[in-house]
């Protein structure tokens, strides 16, 4: 049986009437920090996505401990203080500010910053959805660990990854970073098991 698919997670948004929907600002956004190791100490911003829509209707979304852009967790330092280092070759941590609706500026956060995809599935055993040989990256419908690939690896270096040859990868976290996140009680995450997930169940509430 493999260990590793029940020992990492898939990181989702809990989707609720407060959920906070955060998008990097436009001179972050040029950062491309979805595929760019940041350097240069400049955190990235991130703001409201709905920042309009919400101030036209009064509404006003909580700022907590954790949220997601995309599929990327924008997290407090308290949080981060309880993950200690969790910086790999393909992925760290990064400095972020939330900008509230109304300009204010919550520091103290962090973003995490995948800069490079790595090579943990075992593809045969992976559900794929029209396998396409020739293709390096596949519809993954189910995702399925390779023991081999993630023993090869010291476990510190594979606390946090995004799995290459999947074309919308999702990111993967040990339990360990799992139970930093709950040990803050972090109601904004959805974890799934990697045994348990399959492609759709991110958008069914948990």
């Amino acid at each position: 049986m493999n260990q590793y698919n029940s020992q990492y997670y898939t990181v989702f948004k809990s989707y609720d009437e407060n959920t906070l929907y955060l998008k990097p600002q436009k001179h972050s956004a040029m950062r491309d920090y979805e595929y760019t190791k940041l350097s240069g100490g400049e955190p990235m911003f991130f703001e409201n996505g709905y920042r309009d829509e919400d101030r036209a209707r009064g509404i006003s979304r909580p700022i907590k401990q954790a949220h997601l852009d995309s599929t990327y967790p924008v997290f407090s330092d308290a949080i981060k203080q309880s993950l200690g280092n969790i910086d790999n070759p393909c992925c760290q941590a990064y400095p972020a500010v939330i900008v509230d609706d109304n300009d204010k500026y919550h520091e103290g956060y962090w973003v995490l910053n995948v800069f490079e995809l790595m090579d943990v599935l075992n593809l045969e055993k992976c559900d794929i959805d029209d396998f396409e040989p020739d293709e390096e990256d596949q519809t993954i419908e189910q995702y399925y660990l390779d023991d081999d690939k993630l023993n090869a690896m010291p476990e510190s270096e594979r606390l946090v990854f995004m799995p290459k040859h999947s074309d919308y990868p999702h990111i993967m976290v040990h339990e360990k970073v799992v139970r930093a996140f709950k040990k803050h009680n972090v109601d904004t995450l959805n974890f799934v098991k990697v045994s348990d997930w399959v492609m759709g169940m991110q958008f069914v509430p948990a």
